[in-house]
């Protein structure tokens, strides 16, 4: 029955020079600018940015957006153009509803805002670039192996979680503040933190839910491992 909602919907903008696409679709120009934006926001973080002013400029990034959202949910024809030209990153249900956006800068907000530097920036790269991986390999070749009740794969799994674990072993190495063995553990932690976050049972955007909910094991695991 969704399929088939979603079907209509696409239907509605088949005239317009964009696809809308659904979220089994390999979709590369979303995962780009999910994984743009994210190494943006750890680049600028990592660059000197102050907590202060990174959850400021996130704020007003995040309002602007639940602005144009609402008005575009409200004003059809508002909602035609703003597809028109945003339709390329987004899916089919995001039509009548609200895009992802305002998950992920919410998400990256309150990482950044209540967990130390490193903590934040491996949550944000965990939903920037580990997210992506897993959705692409559980795309193409989620079909070779098991599938999770919640349609999420083993093989797209197991592929975030090494995504994780890689991201958390470099960022630390480069630190230089923990010895070999710790950094080998935490990055095990972070990539099961990371990756099977999205297997959780909520309700709710992974773009919030992964970073948020990775963010505070990895913290725990930092605090007990001494990192």
């Amino acid at each position: 029955m969704k399929r088939a909602a979603d079907a209509k919907i696409a239907h509605y903008f088949a005239g317009m020079p964009i696809r809308l696409h659904f979220k089994s679709d390999l979709h590369l120009a979303r995962k780009m600018f999910h994984v743009i934006t994210g190494l943006l926001i750890v680049y600028f973080y990592l660059a000197g940015t102050s907590r202060g002013t990174a959850v400021l400029i996130l704020g007003s990034i995040l309002g602007l957006d639940l602005l144009m959202e609402a008005s575009r949910l409200k004003n059809p024809s508002f909602n035609e153009k703003f597809m028109k030209y945003c339709g390329s990153i987004m899916r089919v249900h995001e039509m009548d509803r609200f895009s992802s956006v305002p998950y992920y800068a919410f998400s990256s907000l309150i990482a950044i805002g209540i967990f130390p530097k490193p903590i934040a920036i491996l949550a944000i790269l965990y939903l920037s670039c580990g997210d992506p991986i897993a959705s692409s390999a559980g795309i193409l070749y989620g079909h070779r192996g098991p599938r999770f009740s919640n349609g999420k794969t083993l093989i797209g799994t197991t592929a975030g979680v090494l995504a994780c674990a890689l991201m958390t072993f470099f960022y630390l190495k480069s630190l230089n503040i923990s010895s070999d063995s710790t950094v080998l553990v935490a990055s095990v932690i972070g990539g099961l933190a990371g990756g099977l976050a999205e297997l959780l049972p909520f309700e709710i955007d992974d773009n919030f839910t992964i970073p948020i909910i990775s963010g505070f094991i990895v913290w725990l695991a930092f605090l007990i491992l001494g990192i």
